[in-house]
């Protein structure tokens, strides 16, 4: 009898590639030891490293993937900034004395009524204002001015003026004739009891130095 340690020592149950297969009696007496029949023949051999290198490759993609996929699509992505009660297409100053330097004229006025004509391709308001007290822009007391404004009501970027009322007008000129406000938030400042009152739009109050000019208060 065939030396079973002998025989399972020299023999290669599973022959490599290059080998056309077992030899009959080496196939039976495989089968004896082993129960079943071997395979005669076996796929190529895939090393170790062959398979790390393409975990690593597949790893690889799959972050790349992640990144591409953020970038694309990021979490959390920042709204644009949103201005309660401003307009865009509007200077707005931050500090009342930016407001006070950029007016060419400082008023208060009674606003006398309006008529409608189109200027710059806008339909705008043209009203007489009678000068009470000028705090910017010369002594205009007892004299009228010529302000022009976008008609209330007919767009989203129009001041609350009313014709008869009191108000503290910041103005800017082109040609010293006619005067426009310096933005429709902080240009008008209704005078109410004495003070001026800054439209919900507009933040900034006006400095004592203009206040006590307007002959208001704080």
């Amino acid at each position: 009898m065939i030396n079973v340690k002998s025989l399972v020592t020299r023999a290669n149950p599973l022959p490599d590639a290059a080998s056309d297969g077992l030899s009959t009696r080496a196939s039976e007496e495989l089968t004896a030891l082993l129960g079943s029949t071997p395979v005669t023949q076996r796929g190529p051999r895939v090393s170790r490293r062959g398979v790390l290198a393409g975990a690593v490759a597949c790893t690889a993609a799959a972050v790349v993937a992640v990144v591409a996929g953020a970038v694309l699509f990021p979490l959390g992505s920042p709204k644009e900034p949103e201005v309660a009660g401003r307009h865009a297409d509007e200077p707005y100053y931050g500090t009342t004395a930016e407001l006070e330097n950029v007016a060419d004229l400082i008023v208060r006025v009674r606003l006398g009524a309006g008529h409608e004509e189109p200027v710059d391709d806008t339909d705008m308001t043209v009203a007489t204002a009678r000068v009470t007290a000028t705090a910017k822009g010369g002594d205009s007391s007892g004299g009228s001015i010529e302000v022009v404004y976008t008609t209330p009501g007919s767009g989203p970027e129009t001041a609350d003026l009313t014709a008869g009322k009191e108000y503290v007008l910041l103005l800017s000129t082109l040609d010293g004739e006619r005067f426009f406000l310096v933005n429709t938030a902080q240009g008008a400042y209704r005078v109410e009891n004495g003070h001026a009152v800054a439209s919900d739009a507009n933040d900034i109050t006006l400095s004592p130095g203009v206040l006590k000019a307007l002959r208001l208060t704080p």
